[in-house]
Order: structure tokens, then C-alpha cells, then sequence
């Protein structure tokens, strides 16, 4: 409000000099009018700084609130939702989506702030000037706003259409990058470095067609203030001439015409400039407002001991939206297809259920029922309702019993890293119940089982600290000697002998880069370090390890698994050699499972996989 008086003040110390000069006054006539044109110019001037460190703060203030909201509910949400969503994504809302969304605040609220006090504030005044002036600005403000509603809404839906495109993108290059080297080692690299470039190019077509609406928008929004001014100028000279108007007020609606359309003009070409961090705004709305999954945080629950139990029986699971459509498309159109619901009938068809075995730590077993089509090795999937994927993980029966050593194994896509997500919590079961020492749970996102479970990915993460840092990430109070100890079991000593700096030496980004068997034993000491956690998960822990790193690896990983509970998902099966206990699973159900000495060799679904993938992974095992 300030502002738009300041904009009147200055016009008429312009205008009133204006007029003296054509009447031909004296010099001395004009101080008073150029002071008034100054103070308000200065006004002006100051408020527009005013305003900029106004919303620059409330901009900063804004990202630094939103910053650690995403980051808790990236945290809350779980690396499934993360996975679901795409790294790619991700990185694009905690990074560039708030610099747009800074960007936004700080250039279009204050726009929109001159929109709606500074038109007014002119109207009123030209109207009091000269009656026809100000309805000529009035009566073209509704066909400047109509152009500007109608490209700016062609403009905000292909804009959205553009940056679900860059997230897509993003995540897209992000996966491709990080398999690069899987890429390269099938020969495929040269492949997707064209699709890579054809998706990049299609991004860059549907950019320039974003940025010709907003052109256009503007082009409009220009030509009818430029119309507007001529048609008043025309009229106030017509008026002039006939004597039917004096000039001061004629002159100050004139210089005052401009300004009644430049916050238009300039909330327009800014709101195009920023549809990003509108967009991306938007993006980071949604995200906040997932529901998260449910966490009990209180249990007395005291750890994993020789004669603890977790037994899962009924276990269904199915991930959340509409099941994607599957295509054969290439890659780059497949990211450019919209995921669509397919309908399936619900219902699950049921079963009859049959007695089978349950693994106790001790390698024994017990009496438990499993769905008769798992237990007959069936791979149908039951069926969900329309609004949901089909289910990943159908009618699980199993127990994990004392400190015993459970492989979960299968072909790609059978469900193993789902059941794993599943066990650590991450995940949470569509239907079944799951008991915990006696304690009967909803799902595995308890604070008390998470404490105790050390979980080593295929990837574990490596921060940028040194290597001591990064082997306390469960203990941060850990003094160097346990760290060193720790290390010395995890086989990390003979490596750190070569390093300068041992222990101290800067690893992650931007510093020492690392192999993936180093990274597999630092993440294998983090668990080693705190003795409270009982429990190893390994999720494919040597899948992307050369022969003689996984042998090594191996090695050291037998003594550490005596004295915990050990569930291992894995493709590689020589590793079936060392485990009490298999599970196979086949399109999400379990097909087979006891001791694998007891499952090898008897023709079943174990020894169909053992033979696809080759039978000499397992030490002294012979098919009939």
C-alpha cells in the first residue's frame, strides 16, 4: 500500500513539472515538484528493497521448515516408499524442487501482493482525474485477467506434465547411472546412452513448448496494456483538444496508466518463470501429506535370546496404488506412459491347509499349516481389489526360532527383498498376524525389533566421514579400541594397514573411493560394534562381488553369524551349504521350506532352482 501511493506521489511530482514547463514557468517553479518526484521515487525504490529482504527471509524460512519435514518423512516413510517413488525424484524435491520452491516465494508472492493494492490504488486516483480513463483501465482488466487465466492455465498443465517428465528423468539417468556397470559388463552401456539422449530430447521439446504458452501469455498481456494506453491516449488528446479536459489531470492518468498494468504484466511473466517451484511445491504437499505407516514405539521386548520366536502365519502383502500397465515399450516410453489402474475381480480363492514343517533354531521341527497352494508349489497370485497391485507376498507361513541361520532364496521377482523389507519393518502386511516372544504385532515397524536388527543391504550406504565414523553409524559412543575390534572381526584390518590414515582416512564423496567388499565388511562392523543387535539381515550381500571378494567375504561372515538369528536373501546358493533353514519362494508364496538337507535331493521346487542355476554352488550335493 505504501508502495502504490508512493507510484501516485511520484507520478504527480512528474506530472506537475511537467505541466509548469509547458506553461513555461520559472526554474525555481520546478524544486518543489522534482523533490516530490524524488521522495517518492525514493519511497518506491525502498519498499521494492523492503519487500525483496522481506520475502527473502520468509523464502529462506520456508525451505529451512520444509528441508528437515521432507527429510523426517523420507525417514518415517521408509526406504520402500523411497524405492517406490525413485531416487531420482527424491533428489530432485530435496534439491532442486526447493530452490524452485524458494524462487517461487520470494518472486511471486510479493508480485501478487502489488496485484491486488497497486492496480487499485492507481484506478482510484486516474478515476478521480478523468471519469473515461478509468473506465477504459477498468474495463480491459477483465480481458487482461481472462488471457492470463486461460494461457496461464495451458501453461501450468503442460508445466506439470513437463517436471512429472523431470522427475521421471531424473530418476530414470539416477538408475542408469548407478547400474552403469552392470550395463557395461552386458554390453547393453551404448544402448541406453540413446535412450538416455531420446528421453532427454523429448524433455527438451516439451520445455520449449511450455516456454512458447508462456510467450504467448505475455505477447497478450503486453499487446493489451500497450492497446489500453493508446486508446487512452487517444481519448485524452481528442478531449485535450476540445477543451473538455485540463491537462494536469489528463497527464497524470496518462504516466499513470503504465503503472496500473505493470504488476499485471510482471506477476505474469513471473509466474511463468516460476511454475517450477509451484510445481514442485505441489510435489512436496503430497509428499508430506502420505500417511505414514504405523510404528509402536513402546514394547517390553528385551532383544533376541536362544529361545525367542518370530512366527508369521497368513502373511499377505501387496504394495500400495493401482497395478502399472505392462508394456513392452521401450524404456524412454514407458516413462512417458501414465500408470494406469487394471481391474481384477477381489477375493482370494481359499484353501485347504495341509501340515508341513517349521524351523526351530535347533534344526528341529514342528507341526505348522501353509496354504496348500504353496505348499504344492503353485504360482498363482491371488487376486486383489482394482484399486490395489496384485498381491507380492500371499499367504506366508513360516517361524524364526533362536539363534539359527535362515536363507530365503528364489528367482528374480519371487518376493525375496519384499519379505526382507517386510521383516525389518519397512513394509507393513495386508493381512496375517505375527507373534514376537508372545507378543502379538500388526507388523514389524517396532521401535524395540528395529533396535536389535543390523540390516546389510546389497548397497550399504557409505556417508562422507572417515571410516571410523561410518563404522559407528549404530554406535556413535564407541571409543577407538572397540571400533578397531570390531573392524579387525568385520576383515577390514589388512586394508586399513595399507591406508595412511587407517581408521581416520576420509572416505564417501568427494573422498576415498571404495570397493564393494569394503563396503560390505564396514557395513558388516557397524553391526559387529553394537553388541545389542542380535539379529543379521542380509539382503543379497554379495550379488555384485567378484568370486574371490565373495569368498573372502564369506569367510569372515560365518563366525560372526554363530550367536545371532541370521535371515539371508540371496541368489547365490552355496551358501545353502551353511543354513539351518531355507525358504523358497515362487511369485510370493512359499513353495518349500525345512532344513536344506532334508529339501536337497528329493526332486522338489529346491532342487528344479539348484538345477537352472547350477548344482555345484553347494558343497556335496548330488541330484538323484
Amino acid at each position: 500500500m505504501v508502495q502504490g501511493i508512493g507510484v501516485v506521489v511520484q507520478a504527480y511530482g512528474l506530472t506537475l513539472a511537467l505541466v509548469r514547463i509547458w506553461r513555461l514557468k520559472n526554474l525555481k517553479v520546478l524544486v518543489v515538484p522534482v523533490l516530490i518526484f524524488l521522495a517518492a521515487y525514493t519511497c518506491r525504490q525502498l519498499c521494492d528493497v523492503a519487500k525483496d529482504r522481506i520475502a527473502t527471509d520468509r523464502a529462506d524460512a520456508i525451505v529451512a521448515e520444509l528441508r528437515p519435514r521432507i527429510q523426517n518423512k523420507v525417514f518415517s516413510l521408509g526406504p520402500s516408499a523411497l524405492a517406490r517413488r525413485g531416487t531420482g525424484s527424491a533428489v530432485t524435491m530435496l534439491v532442486d524442487g526447493l530452490d524452485q520452491v524458494r524462487t517461487y516465494v520470494l518472486t511471486v508472492l510479493p508480485k501478487m501482493m502489488d496485484l491486488i493494492f497497486i492496480p487499485l490504488i492507481v484506478l482510484v486516483v486516474v478515476w478521480t482525474q478523468d471519469a473515461g480513463s478509468g473506465l477504459i483501465l477498468l474495463l480491459m482488466l477483465p480481458l487482461l485477467i481472462f488471457f492470463m487465466v486461460i494461457l496461464g492455465l495451458a501453461a501450468r498443465d503442460r508445466s506439470s506434465r513437463q517436471y512429472a517428465q523431470f522427475r521421471k528423468l531424473n530418476t530414470r539417468f539416477m538408475d542408469t547411472v548407478l547400474g552403469l556397470p552392470t550395463l557395461k559388463m552386458l554390453g547393453i552401456d551404448k544402448e541406453y546412452e540413446d535412450e538416455i539422449y531420446s528421453v532427454s530430447d523429448r524433455f527438451r521439446k516439451r520445455t520449449m513448448s511450455v516456454i512458447r504458452v508462456a510467450m504467448t501469455s505475455t505477447f497478450a498481456l503486453d499487446f493489451f496494456a500497450t492497446l489500453a494506453i493508446a486508446i487512452m491516449a487517444v481519448f485524452l488528446g481528442n478531449n485535450l483538444i476540445n477543451a473538455k479536459v485540463e491537462l494536469f489531470p489528463a497527464l497524470l492518468a496518462l504516466i499513470l496508466a503504465p503503472e496500473y498494468f505493470m504488476p499485471i504484466r510482471q506477476f505474469g511473466d513471473d509466474f511463468h518463470a516460476t511454475l517450477n517451484g509451484k510445481n514442485a511445491l505441489d510435489d512436496i504437499a503430497d509428499m508430506l501429506a502420505q500417511p505414514e505407516p504405523k510404528r509402536l514405539e513402546e514394547l517390553d521386548w528385551s532383544g533376541w535370546k536362544e529361545d525367542s520366536h518370530l512366527r508369521l502365519e497368513g502373511i499377505d502383502f501387496a504394495y500400495p496404488g493401482p497395478k502399472p500397465v505392462e508394456s513392452t515399450a521401450t524404456a524412454g516410453a514407458q516413462m512417458d506412459a501414465m500408470a494406469k489402474s487394471e481391474s481384477q475381480k477381489s477375493g482370494k480363492k481359499g484353501s485347504k491347509r495341509k501340515a508341513t514343517k517349521v524351523h526351530h533354531g535347533n534344526g528341529g521341527a514342528v507341526s505348522a499349516e501353509v496354504g496348500s497352494a504353496a505348499s504344492q508349489g503353485t504360482g498363482a497370485v491371488a487376486a486383489v481389489d482394482s484399486q490395489e497391485q496384485p498381491l507380492a507376498l500371499s499367504g506366508l507361513d513360516f517361524n524364526l526360532h533362536g539363534f539359527s541361520k535362515v536363507a530365503i532364496v528364489g528367482r528374480s521377482g519371487a518376493g525375496k527383498s519384499t519379505l526382507m523389507d517386510l521383516l525389518a519393518g519397512f513394509d507393513q502386511p495386508k493381512a496375517g498376524t505375527i507373534d514376537l516372544d508372545g507378543h502379538q504385532l500388526e507388523h514389524c515397524n517396532v521401535a524395540a525389533w528395529q533396535r536389535h536388527i543390523s540390516y546389510i543391504p546389497q548397497n550399504p550406504f557409505i556417508f562422507h566421514g572417515t571410516v571410523a565414523d561410518n563404522i559407528r553409524f549404530y554406535n556413535l559412543e564407541a571409543d577407538d579400541a572397540q571400533v578397531a575390534r570390531a573392524a579387525d572381526r568385520a576383515g577390514l584390518t589388512d586394508w586399513l594397514n595399507t591406508l595412511p590414515d587407517g581408521l581416520n582416512t576420509q572416505i564417501g564423496e568427494g573422498n576415498r573411493g571404495i570397493s564393494g567388499g569394503q563396503a560390505q565388511r564396514i557395513a558388516l562392523a557397524r553391526g559387529i560394534l553394537d553388541p545389542s543387535r542380535e539379529i543379521l539381515f542380509f539382503d543379497e550381500p554379495t550379488a555384485h562381488l567378484d568370486i574371490e571378494t565373495e569368498y573372502d567375504l564369506k569367510q569372515t561372515l560365518l563366525p560372526i553369524m554363530d550367536g545371532h538369528l541370521v535371515v539371508l536373501a540371496t541368489h547365490r546358493l552355496h551358501w545353502l551349504a551353511n543354513m539351518d533353514w531355507v525358504i523358497m519362494l515362487e511369485h510370493g508364496r512359499i513353495v518349500a521350506q525345512g532344513n536344506p538337507q532334508e529339501l536337497i535331493g528329493q526332486g522338489g521346487p529346491l532342487d528344479a532352482l539348484i538345477d537352472e542355476m547350477g548344482g555345484n554352488q553347494i558343497a556335496d550335493y548330488q541330484q538323484d
